[in-house]
């Protein structure tokens, strides 16, 4: 995983800055109603002026303890050296803390700066507990920040390996879905001109350039649209019509709202492959081939009905469906493909997709 960095932008100043202000007014008020009445009486921003110091300081603490967690955010250091690091750190920090506060006081109240050092070791003294606790919230507060911070960038990094991966393993199972049908289309045109049928032949060639310039076309596309899909399905269609001139009767049926849809590329292909094959191996002709598309307000409803023999398992030949089914357990979190017997020898496919952009 990428290294993540926290960077002390603008954004992290103001909520720094804002933040101990606040505090520093909040005091300043319940410090400057203490006083009223009483000897030590005085404005409320002379007040605020004496206490601001206290305070202030703590701005560029708080900035440098970012900065430290940040450096010991290492992986290979061990626990041992970042704890004492902190530590280190702490000590440093605090002592800058106290020595430029009381520097910075004793010249807003006019004091001998030769009692410095006096008040400096009475500090240290009696107030320096409270001084430490703060310093420990203002760390507790850096390590959860750059923790969730760390957290946040895994997250995205491993979704955007995911994404690649899954990318990655559609393109394989697309890859291995055109020479499948390439080479069953191939033979088809082969058969052709071994029976003689040369003008068959050659509309049989010109469909699959067609073809072949639909793949070339969407090769880089994830995505088609409903109507490239059709017009792809139906010049595999007449080819295969011209092979089994008496096997097939196909129809293909698709609402007109539907034929801008996106869907992925090759999607639907392999189910009318694989109906193809399972009616142009009977032995009676007219075998029905139906394909209808239509569509709800949330999803893509393809139907294909087709005959099949009476002891068929339907389980599908080569990889079609098994890899029509892996394509979509990737691309959606929920679809429908489902097979269902039907009365005369006949077999249904629903496939149902939500309508907009897959998930993955």
């Amino acid at each position: 995983m990428r290294k993540s960095t926290l960077v002390l932008n603008r954004y992290f100043w103001l909520a720094n800055i804002f933040f101990w202000l606040a505090v520093l007014s909040v005091f300043t008020q319940f410090q400057y109603v203490a006083d009223l009445n009483t000897d030590n009486e005085s404005s409320w921003i002379w007040t605020w002026t004496l206490m601001s110091p206290w305070f202030i300081n703590w701005i560029p603490v708080t900035a440098c303890v970012f900065l430290v967690v940040r450096l010991n955010d290492e992986p290979d250091r061990s626990i041992y050296r970042k704890v004492f690091s902190h530590f280190i750190w702490m000590m440093a920090l605090l002592t800058y803390y106290w020595v430029t506060t009381i520097f910075v006081r004793e010249f807003l109240e006019g004091d001998d700066i030769a009692q410095f050092f006096d008040t400096l070791l009475r500090i240290v003294s009696t107030t320096s507990q409270l001084d430490i606790f703060i310093y420990l919230g203002v760390l507790t507060a850096a390590l959860g920040i750059r923790f969730y911070h760390n957290a946040v960038q895994e997250s995205i990094e491993l979704k955007r390996m995911h994404h690649a991966l899954t990318q990655e393993q559609l393109k394989t199972l697309r890859s291995q879905l055109n020479p499948h049908f390439l080479f069953n289309a191939l033979n088809t045109i082969a058969s052709l001109v071994r029976l003689k049928r040369e003008k068959d032949a050659v509309t049989a060639l010109s469909e699959l350039s067609l073809m072949l310039r639909k793949i070339l076309e969407n090769k880089n596309h994830n995505n088609i649209k409903v109507r490239d899909e059709i017009a792809f399905i139906n010049s595999y269609l007449a080819i295969q019509k011209m092979r089994f001139s008496e096997k097939l009767d196909t129809h293909v049926s698709v609402q007109p709202d539907c034929l801008e849809l996106d869907i992925p590329n090759m999607l639907l292909h392999p189910l009318v492959e694989n109906a193809v094959q399972h009616g142009s191996q009977l032995e009676s002709n007219r075998n029905l081939l139906n394909l209808v598309i239509s569509r709800n307000d949330k999803e893509l409803k393809v139907v294909l009905t087709n005959k099949i023999a009476i002891y068929d398992t339907h389980s599908g030949f080569g990889i079609g469906l098994t890899n029509t089914r892996e394509r979509l357990s990737r691309l959606y979190s929920h679809f429908r493909l489902e097979l269902h017997p039907l009365n005369d020898g006949l077999f249904e496919t629903l496939l149902a997709i939500p309508i907009g952009e897959p998930d993955a």
